[in-house]
């Protein structure tokens, strides 16, 4: 008789969906956005400049595109939030055999 196998490939799709959460949440995604407008912005302000050898192409722009790429981007992509104390952690746990 032919007897039937677990195939181990179902088991791990079937831990993976358990455990699946999303990466990123609505304030990740705010404050990667606020760090995009902030460099957009930065630009635009570089454009609009007419002078090469001024205060704001040479000191001001450098500074506010390193605080958007170096800084603001980089927090919205490790931020991960504030965890409430009543609500139960969700680590991995075995499935019921």
């Amino acid at each position: 008789m032919a007897r039937a196998v677990k195939s181990r490939r179902t088991e791990r799709h079937k831990k993976s969906k358990i455990n699946a959460e999303m990466p990123f949440n609505r304030t990740n995604y705010i404050i990667v956005i606020a760090g995009a407008a902030l460099v957009i912005a930065t630009f635009i302000l570089l454009a609009t400049n007419d002078t090469v050898y001024g205060f704001i192409p040479l000191d001001v722009v450098p500074i506010l595109l390193f605080i958007g790429y170096l800084v603001i981007v980089p927090i919205g992509i490790m931020y991960r939030g504030k965890k409430k104390t009543g609500e139960p952690s969700k680590a991995p746990t075995e499935p019921a055999k």
